[in-house]
């Protein structure tokens, strides 16, 4: 049987309701004893009705009725005290009978008081109350003649009694003991089904941040590439437009530049939609780096890229985080700078990476965009951190590190 089988049946348990028995386990006995000497006591009234045979009728009723009020009052835990209490009085009131009637009746009535001790008080309660039960039973059949003077039919009579009386307390506790073990099971099944809805309610809610995690990053992906590719573009379309009357060349050459910027952008797009169908290929940080410069040549600024060290010590994520954060950068010198120099430095050590853009334009912007905002949530992913300040000299300077073990502390706060 599978889990999600297992699941199901569990829920489908806990959907029916349970109700209690009409009379506790405590009372079985009572009911059966009290009745069995009830007719007893009626059957012998209609010979010779006198007090005595109207205390024989009263009395096992009384049993009964009291039993029967405890069990359906507290089940089988009423308080100690009351039950203590209702134990002795029936102990008393057994005893009485017993003046009245000898052996007959009350020898019946003594199994009653097994049942409710175990049940009420625990098992160790009820083998006490068996205990004197038996000994009261023994001074009672004793003093009529001693055991060692009586004929065996006798003795095997009181045998019977005591046997009988180990069979009742035995299984009063053997029922108690499984009624226990039954409302443990019951209990376990109530918290297993409490477990499995609040399992698929975090579920549900892994399932919502999955979704709002990945709508993020498809965020910062679009705001990533396109919005990159559509500032170059669109500066090579204020070029043709501004050049088309003096040199259609140069006008033409932008359009082109513009066209193959765009059609750059369109290859990106398809391939992040189809890196959501297929397992992410390896990502190489540095040729993509000098991609991305080449294509920036167009404009008018002068863009330098230096990259030193080794990028296998890196996990894709981390060197993505890298590229978005490089190429964010250069996307707000040529909207934002008015630069016309800049200058790209990725160092790759060991122990951390470092990127540093710098700009010689008018500085760094009074507020992040959402494109920093995003580069952010890119480094805090892989432990990553990102300042912005004045450049040397003038400009901005972008400053990104990640250590090296930022990748597998994300991984493993994934896992977990």
């Amino acid at each position: 049987m599978t889990a999600v089988a297992v699941m199901c049946s569990t829920g489908e348990v806990l959907s029916r309701e349970t109700h209690p028995p009409l009379l506790p386990p405590s009372t079985w006995m009572t009911l059966l004893v009290g009745v069995s000497c009830l007719l007893m006591a009626i059957s012998r009234s209609f010979n010779s009705l006198t007090w005595a045979t109207v205390v024989l009728v009263v009395a096992p009723a009384g049993l009964l009725i009291l039993q029967i009020l405890i069990g359906r009052r507290y089940g089988d835990r009423p308080p100690a005290a009351l039950a203590a209490g209702a134990i002795a009085a029936q102990l008393g009131v057994i005893e009485l009978i017993s003046q009245m009637d000898g052996q007959s009746i009350a020898s019946l009535l003594y199994f009653v008081l097994p049942f409710p001790a175990v049940f009420w008080l625990g098992a160790r309660a009820g083998l006490i109350v068996s205990a004197v039960v038996l000994s009261l039973f023994t001074v009672r059949f004793a003093a009529a003649k001693p055991l060692w003077r009586t004929d065996s039919d006798v003795l095997h009579s009181y045998m019977l009694f005591a046997i009988a009386l180990v069979l009742v307390t035995s299984t009063a506790v053997l029922v108690r003991r499984e009624r226990t073990s039954r409302e443990r099971a019951e209990r376990l099944l109530r918290d297993l089904g409490a477990s499995h809805r609040q399992l698929v309610e975090s579920q549900g809610r892994v399932a919502e941040l999955a979704t709002i995690e990945e709508r993020n990053r498809l965020a910062r992906d679009i705001h990533d590439s396109l919005g990159h590719y559509l500032t170059v573009v669109s500066v090579q379309l204020e070029k043709a437009q501004f050049l088309v009357a003096e040199d259609p060349v140069a006008a033409s050459a932008a359009v082109a530049n513009a066209k193959r910027l765009a059609d750059q952008a369109l290859a990106d797009v398809r391939e992040s939609v189809g890196a959501l169908r297929r397992d992410e290929a390896p990502f190489l940080l540095e040729p993509t780096l000098r991609g991305m410069v080449e294509d920036l040549r167009v404009l008018p600024l002068d863009l330098s890229l230096q990259v030193s060290g080794d990028e296998q010590h890196y996990s894709r994520q981390q060197l993505l985080a890298l590229y978005r954060a490089v190429q964010e950068g250069l996307t707000n010198v040529q909207r934002h700078a008015r630069a016309s120099r800049a200058q790209v430095v990725v160092e790759l050590t060991e122990a951390t990476a470092s990127v540093t853009v710098d700009d010689d334009g008018i500085g760094p912007p009074a507020g992040a965009g959402n494109g920093l905002r995003g580069v952010r949530e890119r480094l805090e992913l892989v432990s990553g951190r990102l300042v912005l300040t004045n450049a040397p000299g003038g400009g901005t300077r972008m400053a990104v590190t990640i250590p090296r073990t930022g990748a597998r502390k994300a991984l493993a706060d994934g896992e977990r």
